[in-house]
């Protein structure tokens, strides 16, 4: 009886390894500046470190056994990249800003080619079919998060897409988090009142909606392009509304030197409202999953219009200020 109880248990080990496969992770970094710090390799879904190297004659390798592939993300000071771990040779070039070298995170890179330079609007079918091309690969629950955050689903619309997806992906953190985005969402709707926060410093929202003038707020970071390329459109309005009507802008998810640098790049002439790093208080709030996220403000301070960009947007103000 032993025997077989051992035979079993060897078993059973060999299948558990059969599942895993092996994976190595190089990264070479352009110059000395990361010479000495850690790097950290953490689950792009949950944020837990899986592993943490220093650089070393501006090099370091992660190695490991993976289950399934998984979304990851590289994490060195203040710098970050998103690849796929999977079973291979996975090569990153920091400069170059991208992992290559096993299937996925080819596929990946093709991904994220096609769109870089598109609005949320246009991102929104690439997104849905590489979703719908890797349900079942680390790719699939990271594609569906993002068409998730381009679409802003309220709760209604949101069920409706889950239960169109594997049953799993509600399990995934960022999901969860899109489902409790909705619920705020349908919270602060059009025809809502606005809610308020305030910052360290005791800068609040109430500081300018809600004083008698229409207000544009657009929450937005310094790294994200969108946010930089929507700054563009927003300052066009600006130029011609400014005296009509009120500009804010709300720095979330970033630090505040990022963001006075970004204010200065851009020569953004309207205020800014941050807080330190990574503040997540006001798209929580607002149930805001992706950004640019701009919401229009009517002068008694319910919402008008939110989620537009580009042309959609400046047809939208140009509609309340005559």
């Amino acid at each position: 009886m032993k025997k077989i109880f051992f035979l079993i248990t060897i078993i059973v080990a060999l299948v558990s390894c059969g599942n895993q496969s092996d994976y190595k992770i190089s990264v070479v970094f352009p110059d000395k500046s990361t010479e000495g710090l850690t790097a950290y390799l953490t689950n792009y879904d949950s944020g837990d470190t899986i592993d943490s190297v220093k650089v070393v004659n501006k090099c370091l390798t992660f190695v490991g056994k993976v289950d399934s592939s998984y979304m990851a993300r590289l994490l060195v000071a203040d710098s970050r990249l998103g690849f796929v771990v999977e079973g291979g040779e996975i090569s990153i070039v920091w400069k170059n800003h991208c992992a290559t070298g096993t299937p996925l995170n080819e596929k990946l890179n093709v991904i994220n080619e096609n769109v870089d330079t598109l609005d949320d609007a246009d991102a929104i079918p690439v997104f849905f079919k590489a979703y719908e091309e890797n349900k079942d690969n680390g790719i699939g629950p990271w594609a569906f998060n993002y068409y998730l955050m381009c679409n802003s689903f309220n709760s209604v619309q949101l069920d409706s897409v889950l239960k169109k997806a594997p049953a799993h992906y509600r399990d995934f953190k960022r999901i969860q988090k899109a489902i409790n985005a909705a619920k705020q969402q349908d919270l602060t709707a059009v025809g809502k009142k606005f809610t308020d926060f305030s910052n360290a410093n005791g800068e609040k929202l109430s500081d300018y909606v809600g004083k008698g003038q229409y207000t544009l707020v657009d929450f937005w970071a310094s790294w994200c392009g969108p946010c930089r390329r929507e700054i563009d459109n927003i300052k066009k309005l600006y130029e011609k509304y400014n005296t009509k009507m009120l500009f804010v802008g709300i720095a979330v998810w970033d630090n505040d030197v990022d963001t006075q640098k970004a204010i200065a790049d851009k020569q953004i002439p309207w205020k800014v409202i941050m807080n330190g790093k990574n503040w997540t208080e006001p798209t929580d709030i607002y149930g805001i999953s992706g950004i640019p996220h701009i919401i229009l403000f009517d002068p008694q301070g319910n919402i008008v219009a939110r989620n537009l960009t580009g042309d959609a947007l400046s047809t939208e103000v140009a509609n309340h200020i005559k």
